[in-house]
């Protein structure tokens, strides 16, 4: 977890039960008389019985892994965590099969919505035959618009639906108010992934906007429009939103919080061309201040308007509508999108099976539904608790090393832990759930129920506007593999599906699961008040609450990192940059030693046994091995030190662990040896 994470100690408590000959694991057992299972231990058989833990502890944690699960064709890269994504899919599909094969659910229930929903996606024989048939209505619509008001019209219902051209107006915290909702305006409707592939020259952009034209009249012509006209509407198209793009921020700038925070009140916005009054009239918006983050796109959008033909604004609403629902309509459609979107710009080499596709619509659009039948099944209420138990342990230990740390000033220490204290971590699901039962989901009509849930979603965001931000809101439903944190409102998110090994483990040892999550939580916990979270406040105010001096000290200390990680080679003659990848491997690097410490004092409390001959530092060390281990492709490894952020699996493990002072006695390593970083040399930065 990278958005997937303690300080000097003295392995006392985790100290050898009994040596490890390197390469050997010797013989033992769980504690005896314990009650209950014993837990389980780390992965014996992905070690590397062959390697030295002290020479190249990588390969010894995880090389037998490697080498008998070969990267898939087609991938660049293999691991357990991405094994664990595609057993999180497989569990979710064999879910909504069973509740699909369902009979006389309770209309609204969660059962219901998510077997339906399932049940009609399916149903490809029904799909096919209704060709573009669902959305004829909207289309005759866009096709009897005369004038700009028309079109204004168009834009309001498609919005209605999740289609966001030519602009997205959403809820979102406020840039200067982060606990507040208002709403957001932002640019949209470019078919391409962004402004550089519109006005860029290189041939690769020349050759994607050849593409895009071809695949638009396709589209169209799939819609029913006849193949000349087709043609002609796509240049138009094409035309139109280059005009959108020229106005458009870079991806960079676009990205940035501080350079689409533009405040304006309602009548400063009213003032634009467009009818705004009557879209936040018909969307039930309160007439109150907006964010836009774009003013340059949106005052192009008012110049279309009122001096494009109207009959290049009916193509093009009409190819937005169209290329929004193409995954969902007949064959003919989901095979051109897919052509398009996944394989020529995704770089996708076949398309996903239909049940794949199915579970990932369902997840889009009823995701919390399908996070309450997931977390029921696979994360009991036991496992929440332990994972924040595990939290709070980690954010006790890293609270009282910055109170300890000499080279952040007074002030700066003080911003830290509050900060630290108002730190939010949600674990697995939400506390409550929202109620969807007024949501209508058919068996028969999948086009219908994807409208459906679409206008559910775009009402129930409209009515948070004007409200305090929600903390039971989530970017990732609960069944999701994945996790994120978001720096401005101090939180971090983790699903109940990326809790899951080897990430975590109910059934195994405190060591190995501190050793997976623990570090992976230290590390990210540890976002919030270094350089990338010293930007904004413990209530998300965009401030900088470092002073000169606590950044350059910052910067010192991680020089130590940045010289680790250039010593570092993908190959010969080329070597990972490490201020590039400096962020994240100070984060590794804390989270080791968060983890330990918190583990240490958890075993006060819960001794870890020795198990499988693995002492509890051993078990925790080796985790973290098999957590972050992963085949890479040289290919994959190569780009990676072009621009990744993130260090390649082996120095992510090697890099850290050989900092920390604890590793050399829980595997009797020599001085000297590799995996010893001497102690004028140890990187130490939190």
């Amino acid at each position: 977890m990278s958005p997937t994470g303690i300080v000097l100690v003295v392995a006392a408590r985790l100290a050898l039960a009994g040596s490890l000959v390197p390469g050997v694991a010797a013989p033992g057992a769980s504690a005896p008389g314990a009650p209950g299972p014993a837990p389980k231990g780390i992965a014996r058989g992905d070690l590397d019985r062959a390697a030295d833990p002290c020479t190249d502890f990588y390969e010894f944690a995880n090389g037998a892994w490697r080498a008998a699960n070969p990267i898939p064709a087609g991938t660049q890269r293999w691991s357990r965590r991405l094994a664990a994504r595609e057993a999180n899919r497989e569990q979710l599909k064999a879910l909504l099969a069973e509740l699909a094969a369902g009979a006389d659910r309770p209309r609204g229930s969660v059962e219901q919505l998510l077997g339906d929903h399932f049940a009609a996606c399916m149903d490809e024989a029904a799909i096919d035959a209704a060709g573009v048939a669902p959305l004829a209505p909207l289309l005759a619509e866009i096709a009897d618009v005369q004038a700009e008001a028309g079109s204004e019209r168009i834009i309001r219902r498609l919005h209605e639906l999740g289609v966001g051209a030519p602009f997205v107006v959403t809820g979102a915290s406020d840039y200067h108010d982060p606990t507040s909702v208002i709403v957001n305006i932002a640019a949209g409707g470019l078919g391409l992934p962004d402004r550089d592939y519109y006005l860029g020259s290189e041939p690769r952009f020349v050759e994607a906007r050849e593409r895009y034209r071809a695949h638009v009249a396709t589209v169209l012509a799939l819609g029913g429009m006849p193949a000349a006209p087709a043609r002609k509407a796509a240049e138009d198209i094409l035309a139109l939103e280059t005009r959108l793009a020229e106005a458009s921020l870079a991806p960079a700038a676009a990205a940035d919080p501080a350079a689409t925070a533009h405040k304006l009140t309602f009548a400063q916005l009213r003032a634009a061309r467009f009818d705004w009054e009557r879209y936040f009239a018909e969307a039930g918006l309160p007439r109150a201040d907006v964010n836009v983050a774009e003013p340059a796109f949106l005052e192009r959008v008012d110049r279309e308007l009122q001096s494009t033909p109207v009959e290049v604004w009916r193509a093009y609403l009409a190819w937005q509508l169209l290329e929004s629902a193409s995954p969902w309509l007949g064959r003919p459609f989901a095979e051109e999108s897919f052509a398009f979107r996944d394989k020529y710009l995704g770089g996708a080499s076949e398309m996903k099976p239909r049940a794949t596709r199915c579970l990932e619509s369902t997840e889009a659009l009823l995701g919390e539904p399908l996070g309450r039948k997931y977390a029921e099944r696979y994360f009991p209420p036991a496992a929440k608790a332990k994972v924040e138990e595990m939290v709070r342990g980690l954010r006790a230990v890293l609270q009282e090393e910055i109170g300890g740390l000499s080279w952040m000033a007074p002030a700066t220490r003080q911003e830290a832990l509050a900060k630290l204290a108002a730190y939010e971590v949600k674990v697995g699901y939400p506390d409550s759930w929202a109620d969807t039962s007024s949501l209508v989901i058919r068996r028969d009509a999948f086009w219908a129920n994807v409208a459906a849930a679409r206008r559910f979603g775009v009402d129930t965001d409209r009515r948070r506007v004007g409200q305090r931000v929600s903390r039971e809101i989530w970017l990732l439903p609960p069944s999701s593999p994945d996790a994120y944190i978001d720096i401005q409102l101090n939180r971090m998110v983790l699903p109940a599906g990326f809790l899951q090994a080897p990430a975590f483990d109910l059934a195994a040892s405190d060591a190995v699961n501190y050793g997976a999550i623990g570090i992976g939580v230290a590390h990210d916990l540890t976002h919030a008040i270094d350089a990338l979270g010293a930007d904004f406040d413990s209530k998300g105010q965009p401030r900088s609450w470092w002073t000169e001096p606590d950044r350059q000290a910052f910067q010192r200390l991680g020089q130590c990192v940045i010289d680790q990680h250039d010593g570092y080679f993908v190959e010969p003659g080329l070597h990972l940059q490490g201020r590039q990848v400096s962020g994240e491997a100070i984060g590794d690097l804390a989270g080791v030693r968060v983890a330990y410490r918190a583990l240490e004092r958890s075993m006060q409390g819960h001794p870890v046994p020795v198990i499988d001959g693995f002492t509890p530092a051993q078990q925790f060390f080796i985790a973290w091995g098999q957590y972050r281990g992963a085949a890479e492709s040289i290919e994959l490894q190569r780009q990676m030190v072009k621009g990744d952020p993130h260090a390649i699996a082996k120095y992510r493990v090697i890099g850290p662990l050989s900092n920390a002072p604890e590793f050399q006695p829980a595997f009797a390593c020599k001085a000297g040896s590799a995996m010893v970083s001497p102690p004028e040399r140890r990187c130490a930065v939190w």
